[in-house]
C-alpha cells in the first residue's frame, strides 16, 4: 500500500475534542506568569552549527559562544 490509498480526513472523521481550563497559582507577588514565543531559541544553535559546518573543511573548530568575527578568525588560525 501507499499513501495514495489513504483518504485525507475531513471534519466528519475528527473526534470530539474535550477541553478545560486549569487555574494554577503563580509564585510572583502580583500573581503574574510569563508568556512568550519560545521558537526563537532555535536560531542560535542553527547559526552556530552552520558556522561549524562551514569551518570544518578548513580545519577550523568552534566550541563556545559568543561567536563573532574574531572567534571565527581565531578558529581558522589556532594558536599552538
Amino acid at each position: 500500500t501507499t499513501f495514495l490509498d489513504y483518504l485525507v480526513p475531513t471534519a466528519a472523521e475528527v473526534p470530539t475534542i474535550e477541553y478545560g481550563h486549569v487555574e494554577t497559582p503563580a509564585a510572583t507577588p502580583g500573581g503574574h506568569k510569563g508568556m512568550g514565543e519560545g521558537g526563537a531559541i532555535g536560531s542560535v544553535p542553527a547559526v552556530f552549527n552552520a558556522v561549524a559546518d562551514a569551518l570544518a573543511p578548513l580545519g577550523g573548530r568552534v566550541n563556545r559562544l559568543p561567536l563573532g568575527p574574531s572567534e571565527i578568525l581565531a578558529a581558522l588560525h589556532p594558536t599552538p
